[in-house]
């Protein structure tokens, strides 16, 4: 209990201390010049992605401490990036792939008083009350903008070393837009927090894997492209579980 007071009291102080030094610069910078919607959902996923690396990298240490691996480190093209997911603090450790990107969400996020403001100005999606062909042109122009799209597939978080079965939309996507195809893997925090948001220490690993380029996207099915990316991540955790 003391282990995951400290974390959340660090947590707290961080995200204060980042929202004083960053809001007012921000405001200074997007509002006052009264930049359009696309250019306040630039900034808005900049000030979101150095938050997020902020608490990962700072407010956590040492009792918490994150390897970030990127295999194809070359690859920096937008993509549609597929994570596994097994916990709530899955949405903030993908900041270490230090990417502009959105996410696609279930809705609580959206509706929250303060997080959910900058959420829904940056452009994430809330997949619970977005219809298919609306999912669809706003992913292609969110690529366009080259801006990448991050899928958490399996819908709701597993809480252990399993996963469980992928949904199909965001697959279904990638292969008419003929996207690019990012597999990442997070191992180590099936407990971080625990179901009643319990935290305590441990090693949390992420691994950026190579792409599915464009052409192999469009060459398979969206069952076929859905079952080759989730049995990717599966072998992959497989082998970093190992490693914990």
């Amino acid at each position: 209990m003391l282990v995951s007071f400290i974390i959340y009291l660090s947590i707290f102080i961080f995200s204060v201390l980042y929202c004083l030094f960053a809001m007012l610069p921000f405001l200074a910078i997007v509002i006052i010049p009264r930049f359009n919607r696309q250019k306040i959902a630039h900034w808005l996923r900049f000030f979101i992605l150095w938050y997020g690396k902020c608490i990962i990298r700072l407010a956590v240490f040492p009792f918490i401490r994150l390897t970030y691996e990127d295999t194809a480190p070359d690859e920096t093209d937008p993509s549609i990036i597929i994570v596994n997911h097994r916990s709530s603090s899955d949405p903030f450790l993908v900041a270490a792939l230090g990417r502009e990107s959105i996410q696609m969400v279930n809705g609580w996020p959206m509706r929250l008083p303060f997080f959910g403001f900058f959420a829904r100005n940056a452009e994430y999606i809330d997949i619970t009350q977005t219809h298919y062909d609306k999912l669809r042109s706003h992913i292609e122009y969110i690529l366009r903008q080259g801006v990448s799209v991050i899928s958490f597939p399996e819908g709701t978080r597993s809480g252990n070393l399993t996963m469980n079965q992928f949904h199909g939309s965001i697959f279904r996507v990638a292969h008419e837009l003929k996207a690019t195809v990012t597999p990442v893997c997070i191992t180590g925090n099936q407990n971080i927090p625990s179901r009643n948001f319990k935290l305590s220490g441990g090693h949390i690993r992420i691994r950026k894997l190579p792409s599915l380029r464009p052409e192999t996207v469009a060459g398979l099915t969206p069952f076929a492209l859905k079952t080759q990316v989730r049995d990717i991540i599966v072998d992959e955790t497989s082998k970093m579980d190992a490693m914990q």
